[in-house]
């Protein structure tokens, strides 16, 4: 991949992450005009973006477990 290319790829994750979570589909079809590796290496990276942010927002253990409390 050309430092070029990896450019792009992280200017439109950047500005994918800027939309609404219901726009990011439409507005990502539109800006890799039928470009489907592009499209695909974008939503790749907004997928593992997701997944680290679903990781750190749950808790290791819920507050009720009776671990904590002993």
């Amino acid at each position: 991949m050309t430092s070029q290319r990896w450019q792009q790829i992280e200017q439109l994750y950047h500005s994918a992450l800027g939309q609404e979570e219901s726009q990011r589909t439409a507005f990502l079809q539109q800006a890799c005009a039928g470009d489907e590796v592009l499209l695909r290496e974008v939503q790749s990276l907004l997928a593992c973006e997701q997944q680290v942010k679903s990781f750190i927002e749950a808790p290791a253990l819920g507050s009720s477990d009776p671990r904590i409390w002993q």
